[in-house]
């Protein structure tokens, strides 16, 4: 917030018309509450006489295209510049969370599942089979090749396009460990199949 001050002190200051050495950068045209998605009105171009240091705190007015659609993870003044600390990535273009789950290779396709591909949630309890979450895009795979903290063998995590029922099923399979994902990209969805009897569960 200090920053943002002191970057709109310096607007303030007279770099509101070109000179020589003065940058076009994007600040916030209305007042902008933390959480909001950028918009076209929500933003606009001012000059600013400002050096490489202070500039690398700015957006350029060029990237105005590339801000668009971000969200502002603090409240901003109209007038106050955009800083790129404050703007973060949508989770999903639609509307839709992003939620991550940690899956064994033998229950994921072995593993052999890319963003872009459509993943059902399938699990078995007490002698029935259920889809609890069909149709859910996978928005990002990481294999544990990169050797993450926390990541163990055999295990995949997938970032998940979720909307809030979506959610809910899946932290609840997720609690009861056992489920299975099938890759489905391209087949008709199951969304709506009714749950399945298999007999008894055999005692372990």
């Amino acid at each position: 917030m200090l920053l943002a001050g002191a970057l709109g002190l310096v607007l303030t200051l007279g770099a509101l018309r070109d000179r020589d050495g003065a940058r076009r950068i994007l600040v916030a045209s209305r007042d902008l509450e933390a959480g909001t998605i950028l918009r076209p009105a929500d933003i606009r171009s001012a000059s600013v006489r400002a050096g490489d240091e202070l500039s690398s705190h700015l957006v350029s007015a060029s990237r105005e295209h590339d801000v668009r659609g971000r969200v502002v993870t603090a409240p901003t003044v109209a007038g106050d510049p955009l800083l790129p600390s404050q703007l973060r990535t949508r989770a999903t273009n639609d509307g839709r969370r992003a939620m991550s789950i940690p899956v064994d290779r033998s229950r994921a396709v072995n593993g052999h599942l890319a963003a872009g591909d459509r993943v059902d949630v399938v699990t078995a309890r007490d002698g029935i089979a259920s889809v609890v979450a069909a149709d859910l895009e996978v928005l990002d795979v990481d294999d544990g090749e990169s050797g993450a903290f926390g990541a163990r063998r055999g295990e995949v995590t997938l970032t998940l396009a979720v909307d809030v029922e979506d959610a809910q099923l899946l932290a609840a399979a997720l609690a009861d460990g056992d489920f299975v994902l099938t890759r489905v990209t391209g087949a008709s969805s199951a969304r709506g199949t009714s749950p399945v009897s298999i007999g008894p569960v055999p005692s372990r």
